[in-house]
């Protein structure tokens, strides 16, 4: 489309004044009664001396009609103007050239882009390309979304941390050896087989009550069917402050171990209605809490909003409570919220804060069952929760490593209620998504009202091909209309017959619905933001650098090892990783850093045998519950020895963890029990501790 020319005033003005000018000398050549010769010889002499003084009476007038008369002609001319724009009457759209947008958009370092098709890639350096890297792809089951545009893209290894929505855990088996042994951290909420997963513990990511309130209504929307018939909202809201009250009460009352879903439950099993009004152990629980910690307690006001109600009325809440969290009464469900090992905050800081080390997050699901989907909700929900919490708190609103999403099965995700304003700030935080969809009617489906908000925030469209007529509608028209050339011919047969030939042109959309519908399977079509629309090859896969390495290219299947994550190991941390810990502690984070010099670490007996495991401690407590409900004998009392009172005292303080490193490095050093109990008198600092060791050390020493 050509653009409107600007109006030049200041060009006009300046007719104008040339116009008037040129009134004035020609009223010095024209004298009545005069020929044209006279004419002509004065308009001579004038030319030579144009700015002479030819002033008289009539100067006046004629600088008013030479003004005028360009007046006129310039309103003749604007008025008469036309805005021809010929081969563009219907429409400018073409098909751009795949390789020449390579060029305006891809990186040099081949790496370092998103791939889109056989020969288009897009940086992942948003500054250059000014273009997001939210991505929609639509395909059809079989069309190749996971083969062209999901594999291709992990094994860019293109500086992002990755998080992957599985069906069934082809993509994990595929390619999760080929991203450890390029040193990506591999973490797997495992649905499908679930002695394979890591642990997931909502509550560690838990900081305020504000995000209890997200965390229950997450899990209750998406524990909610999504075609279930509206009932009274009094039910839904009665139970959510009652999950509340729980929740709360377990976040803030429970120790750090007991802090999971496993104790949710327990507390659900303790509530009851009694038909005499007794109060239930919850009941009693809470009233123990308001003793203690007085009436303003968050979850004690939570709690009494609900079982101050009618008798059947808290009953039936606490059964539809019970009813909606029923599922977790799995073991193998409770083990893995039990603990965590997912370690949200550090997918967009880097492993121990180590920017060269990025995280593939694998959310394994089953297709054909969706009744633990909710957990996938409810990670999801935490892990933007996060994100944006470490970008905008302490990284100045921007992830130090770009986040990537790749939601395959989209539809089938439970996602966050604000799905779509996350999908429209995200950008900033230096998170991005690839959504996954077979056609349109599924996000219609989904966001029925504001379904127009996902493809208007990805800046890439990826079609691969379908069969679903709304979606080769909004293809077709988004790849618009051109101007074509059209010929008509006629002829008239008879005594006087004649024939004709038109020419004209007419406008034409670039693909039709139906041949959207017939596009190549080896094709897809590719729509970036301010380009024109590409149809090109879909992506070799299998001619990718590193495709050897995945399971597809003959590599051995992946089988992820959960217990990797909880094995203890040495490891040496960069400076980089040392400065996060330290930021971490900083920002009040349970981080306990100890310092040890070079000689105390190496001065230490060969193994340090005087250290208690913890099954030791279990024993001993074990066997002092034994003592504890057997009766005193009379005749003799049992004598504790030295390791049993170290262990009892370290069971019944609370030491911090540089009084606990105190404590350890005396042990280490072959000091005696009766030595370390005098040190590790709770009283003492860790300072405290640290001086009193030194001085045994050397005692020792000289012993």
């Amino acid at each position: 489309m050509q653009k409107k020319k600007k109006q030049s005033w200041g060009m006009y003005l300046i007719g104008g004044i040339a116009s008037g000018y040129g009134g004035y000398l020609l009223n010095v050549c024209y004298q009545p009664g005069k020929d044209i010769n006279y004419f002509l010889n004065r308009l001579d002499q004038v030319m030579v001396a144009p700015f002479a003084n030819y002033w008289n009476e009539t100067s006046l007038k004629a600088i008013i009609l030479g003004i005028f008369v360009y007046v006129i002609g310039m309103v003749m001319y604007v008025t008469s103007r036309k805005n021809y724009m010929p081969g563009q009457e219907f429409g400018t759209a073409v098909f751009a050239d795949p390789k020449k947008v390579a060029k305006q958009f891809a990186d040099k370092d081949e790496h370092n882009n998103l791939i889109l098709s056989q020969n288009v890639r897009l940086s992942m350096n948003t500054r250059k390309t000014r273009r997001n890297l939210n991505v929609l792809v639509i395909g059809g089951s079989g069309a190749g979304k996971t083969l062209f545009m999901v594999k291709p893209n992990l094994l860019q290894l293109s500086r992002a941390s990755q998080i992957i929505t599985d069906p069934k855990g082809e993509i994990l088996r595929c390619c999760g050896g080929m991203l450890k042994a390029h040193g990506y951290r591999i973490r797997v909420l495992n649905l499908v087989e679930m002695e394979q997963s890591n642990g997931y513990n909502p509550f560690r990511y838990i900081r305020s009550e504000t995000d209890i309130v997200k965390l229950v209504t997450n899990l209750i929307n998406n524990t909610t069917p999504k075609n279930a018939q509206p009932s009274d909202p009094f039910w839904e809201k009665a139970e959510s402050l009652y999950l509340q009250a729980i929740f709360l009460y377990v976040w803030q009352e429970c120790e750090m171990e007991k802090r999971n879903f496993r104790m949710v439950l327990q507390l659900l099993n303790e509530a009851e209605v009694h038909a005499d009004g007794s109060p239930s152990d919850l009941d009693r629980r809470f009233r123990r809490l308001e003793r203690k910690k007085g009436s303003n307690h968050p979850a004690l006001i939570q709690y009494n909003k609900v079982v101050r109600g009618a008798g059947d009325t808290v009953r039936s809440i606490i059964i539809s409570a019970n009813a909606r969290l029923g599922l977790l009464q799995n073991p193998q469900i409770l083990r893995i919220l039990d603990h965590d090992e997912m370690e949200i905050e550090e997918i967009g800081l880097g492993v121990d804060g180590d920017r060269n080390r990025k995280t593939a997050l694998f959310c394994v699901t089953p297709d054909s069952d969706k009744s633990y989907a909710f957990l996938i909700g409810m990670l999801y929900s935490q892990i933007f929760q996060e994100l944006y919490y470490q970008a905008d708190f302490h990284y100045n609103g921007k992830l130090p490593i770009n986040v990537n999403f790749m939601l395959d099965e989209f539809a089938n995700v439970p996602l966050p209620d604000d799905y779509c304003s996350l999908l429209s700030t995200m950008r900033s935080r230096n998170i991005s998504c690839t959504i996954f969809i077979q056609n349109l009617a599924q996000i219609k489906a989904l966001f029925e009202k504001t379904w127009e908000t996902i493809p208007g925030n990805c800046d890439s469209l990826v079609y691969l091909g379908g069969n679903e007529q709304s979606t080769h509608k909004y293809i077709s028209e988004s790849l618009g209309k051109g101007t074509i050339d059209k010929k008509s011919s006629g002829e008239t047969k008879g005594r006087q017959g004649s024939s004709s030939r038109n020419y004209d042109v007419l406008g034409r959309e670039l693909l039709t619905p139906d041949e959207t519908r017939k596009l190549d399977n080896s094709e897809c079509i590719l729509l970036i933001r301010g380009c024109d629309p590409i149809i090109d090859k879909k992506y070799n896969t299998f001619a990718h650098s590193r495709f050897s390495e995945t399971e597809d290219g003959g590599a051995a299947p992946y089988i992820h090892d959960r217990m990797a994550a909880q094995k203890q190991s040495v490891q040496i941390l960069s400076e980089e990783s040392l400065d996060y810990y330290k930021k971490k502690k900083e920002q009040g984070e349970d981080v306990q850093i100890v310092e040890l010099s070079f000689d105390e670490i190496f001065s230490y007996e060969p193994i340090p045998k005087k250290i208690f495991s913890e099954e030791e401690l279990k024993e001993n407590q074990r066997k002092r519950t034994v003592e504890e409900v057997r009766p005193p004998k009379k005749t003799e009392k049992p004598v504790q020895t030295e390791e049993e009172k170290l262990s009892e005292l370290l069971e019944s303080h609370v030491y911090n963890g540089e009084q606990l490193g105190e404590i350890m490095l005396a042990i280490g050093a072959g000091i005696s029990y009766d030595k370390i109990l005098q040190m590790a008198d709770i009283k003492n600092s860790a300072e405290k501790m640290k001086e009193i060791r030194k001085k045994f050390t050397k005692e020792t020493a000289s012993d």
